[in-house]
């Protein structure tokens, strides 16, 4: 009965550890024009290639951007900005 009492617990402590574990990305980076200046404001997206699933954020006023909690895998990143 301890053998079995020991193999439940084990069990049950490796049952909630692998639920608990997810596999996230993070992206980031900043926009620049053809002679070095930041872009405030510019719309930045990441379209996942194998997902299809497509994030969007705006930069800040040093022209950066950061994508948190993205799922693993290949994104294309796009930044617009009209006039640009």
């Amino acid at each position: 009965m301890k053998t079995f009492a020991a193999f439940l617990v084990a069990w049950i402590l490796i049952a909630g550890c692998s639920m608990a574990q997810t596999v996230n990305a993070s992206l980031g980076g900043t926009v620049t024009d053809a002679s070095g200046a930041v872009v405030p404001g510019a719309t930045v997206t990441a379209a996942g290639i194998d997902t299809g699933v497509v994030n969007k954020t705006v930069t800040n006023e040093s022209g950066s951007y950061q994508f948190v909690s993205l799922q693993a895998g290949n994104y294309r990143v796009v930044a617009e900005m009209k006039g640009f």
